[in-house]
């Protein structure tokens, strides 16, 4: 961890108000401490005083490990630069931060366990943390995704459920206290294209950003939990390299260690190989070869909407069961395929399955019973709906995103997730490399007391420990098999096998 000493400026009160207006138009200064940069080509504020900026409410400007910069001391405080640049067809923002506590997931506030935490960074509007009003933004979060960058305003999800919608997001960040990250996103708005970095490391992009909305005409900086240095804006996208290099001009000789976080996140990589053998504590409990006529007629549908119905496809073939959900991107076009009954005690899933589609999403489901610990399909029937909602609000269970190419999220990789819900836990988020399209593999999925354990051909994805003392409730070793299609998803899949075992007395601490 950083040590070195932060330091900073007396604080200013509420009411105080400093404004240094705009270079004239066409004139270039130098990027120094204290001065502000304006042209045609760009905008550059380094934010160590209040050049270049509206400055009202309490705020203070500080050293942090050798760099200074703004920290806004309340939620009533203002800085504000006038600027139209994020109206350009394409740009690049990027700017400094220092958070000044260790930020990672959490569940979000008590009395919402909902609601994630969002620090804006840079927004269009004021209160800046009012993210569904923003229609340009980049927002740093405790909650899924973690770092957000817009230019639409309303939900995320409620605009991506229904069609293209101009966001990108790093599904999971790790900021240290008293370290620098350098954050960047460039735009190109007839290209459909956002691209997010963090430390000259691409974090996240979308490739099909429809639907860009005109932004307000000035941006407002910072929030309580972030000291914000050398802001940039221009009228162009640069590419990947030239992030990377302005990135290494002014890298910190300490971020060696965060670089090594952001390397084990987004580099494709496999863990070590499982250490438990199936031995005969583990008993056959079910299995469906889905190769022959009628063999997997007895799982249960669960949706798409009936608007969609004639559009999806489930066939029973020599090579497999082949699904395929409707094209449309729409909160309907999603279905489940739920086993025919439930399964107790420790869980060793595996199957074959074979992408057939370039782009959707494709996630399994084990331990899905009521909030009761009841048969859930049994007692209150199928829903209507192949929303997400299932999965995330109306059962207890492990779900694994295990393939993933929907807009925005990483396509260059695969991209694994893994949480516990209906608490969305996170327990896992990483890459491996991307599978390929009409090749079979073999999926693993374990569940053995505490431990999780995830792999594909042998391969370890993950290998994780659930808590009943971290308030996210019991280990689960209850309920159904569901597999999950995403819009525009076509999957075969083959030789299921699933073995269980008596789960031990208590999955609590001994002692």
């Amino acid at each position: 961890m950083n040590t070195k000493t932060e330091t900073s400026s007396p604080e200013q009160p509420f009411g105080r108000r400093d404004f240094i207006k705009a270079a004239v138009a066409g004139s270039v200064l130098a990027a120094a401490p204290g001065t502000f940069a304006a042209a045609g080509s760009g905008l550059e504020l380094s934010l160590a005083d209040p050049t270049g900026l509206e400055l009202e409410g309490p705020h203070r400007f500080r050293d942090v490990a050798g760099r200074r910069g703004l920290q806004l001391t309340s939620l009533k405080a203002r800085a504000t630069v006038r600027t139209t640049l994020p109206r350009s067809p394409q740009g690049t923002l990027s700017l400094w931060v220092s958070p000044l506590e260790d930020l990672t997931f959490t569940r979000g506030v008590e009395s919402e366990p909902n609601v994630p935490f969002d620090y804006p960074l840079v927004s269009d509007v004021f209160p800046a943390r009012d993210l569904k009003r923003a229609k340009f933004g980049l927002f740093a979060r405790a909650g899924y995704p973690a770092l957000l960058a817009k230019f639409a305003g309303g939900s995320m999800w409620e605009r991506m459920d229904y069609g293209m919608a101009p966001f990108a997001y790093a599904e999971k960040i790790l900021l240290r206290r008293g370290y620098w990250y350098h954050l960047a996103l460039t735009w190109d708005r007839p290209g459909e294209t956002m691209v997010v970095y963090v430390n000259g490391m691409m974090v996240g992009h979308n490739l099909r950003a429809g639907g860009f909305e005109e932004p307000g005409a000035e941006l407002q900086l910072g929030n309580p939990m972030f000291v914000l240095s050398d802001l940039q804006l221009e009228p162009r996208a640069v590419d990947a390299a030239e992030i990377d290099r302005r990135y290494r001009s002014k890298r910190p000789a300490e971020n060696t260690v965060t670089e090594a976080d952001f390397r084990a996140m987004l580099v494709p990589a496999f863990g070590a190989p499982l250490d438990l053998r199936r031995d005969a504590s583990w008993r056959s409990a079910y299995e469906c070869s889905f190769t022959r006529a009628g063999e997997g007629a007895d799982w249960l549908l669960q949706g798409p909407g009936k608007k969609y119905l004639a559009e999806m496809r489930r066939e029973t073939t020599a090579e497999g069961l082949y699904l395929k959900s409707p094209d449309q991107i729409a909160n309907e076009t999603r279905l489940y395929l739920w086993s025919p009954r439930a399964f107790e005690g420790d869980h060793w899933l595996e199957f074959d399955f074979r992408p057939e589609s370039p782009a959707g999403l494709a996630l399994l489901v084990l331990c899905a019973s009521g909030m009761q610990r009841e048969d859930y399909f049994a007692d209150h029937g199928v829903p209507a709906t192949g929303s997400m909602k299932t999965i995330l609000r109306d059962l207890r269970n492990y779900h694994w995103e295990f393939f993933r190419r929907v807009e925005a999220m990483r396509t260059d990789v695969e991209t694994q997730y893994l949480a516990k819900n209906p608490f969305g836990r996170r327990l896992h988020a990483s890459c491996i490399p991307r599978l390929e399209q009409n090749r079979w593999y073999r999926i693993r999925f374990l569940v053995a007391g505490r431990r999780l354990h995830g792999s594909i051909d042998g391969r370890t994805v993950f290998d994780v420990t659930d808590n009943p003392e971290n308030n996210n409730g019991p280990v689960y070793n209850f309920g159904r098999i569901g597999l999950r299609l995403m819009y525009a998803t076509a999957m075969r899949f083959r030789d299921l096998s699933l073995w269980t075992r008596p789960t031990q007395r208590s999955q609590f601490d001994a002692g």
